[in-house]
């Protein structure tokens, strides 16, 4: 086997290795775990602590109402006529032990769910690569089939031509 032959058949080898390379570059940058995903999970990231600093936010609002609700007497009854529990002129008695008399409902923030990231999945990373690896094959096989001078459109390659042998700028008589 010569080596022209050789090293045509070892492109065709590198082929399947090239659609390996385009799956891994795809997936790199487009795959499941990839940096567009990286990107929209960053995105999502923040949108949820700042969720988590409203909510945080919230919760000492609500504390600090529970504390003022149990030391201040004053505070519970304006707190009870704000829910409709109370007319003006009436009071309030408070009784330890009996655990909440209603339940009211208080929005306590916005809940958010987590979003799926956003990424290309890896059946088409497959199809892309697999059609890049086809292609590859394609070209070669068809710049193989074409011929070695009419690849391109040009003529064949001639040898370089020789330099005759002597001292450099030596001129024959």
């Amino acid at each position: 086997m010569s080596i022209i032959v050789a090293m045509r058949l070892l492109r065709y080898v590198l082929v399947p290795w090239a659609g390996l390379l385009a799956y891994a570059f795809l997936s790199f940058f487009l795959g499941h775990n990839g940096l567009h995903a990286g990107r929209h999970l960053e995105a999502e990231r923040g949108r949820l602590s700042e969720n988590l600093g409203a909510l945080e936010a919230a919760n000492r609002g609500f504390w600090r109402a529970k504390e003022s609700l149990l030391a201040d007497d004053d505070a519970l009854s304006v707190y009870a006529r704000q829910l409709g529990f109370g007319r003006e002129g009436e009071e309030f008695v408070r009784i330890v032990g009996l655990g909440v008399a209603a339940s009211v409902s208080v929005p306590s923030g916005q809940a958010l769910h987590a979003e799926a990231p956003d990424y290309v999945p890896s059946r088409t990373i497959r199809a892309a690569a697999g059609a890049f690896a086809a292609a590859a094959f394609l070209f070669l096989l068809i710049r193989d089939l074409s011929g070695p001078g009419e690849s391109a459109g040009r003529p064949p390659r001639r040898p370089p031509r020789r330099r005759p042998r002597g001292f450099p700028g030596a001129v024959d008589f």
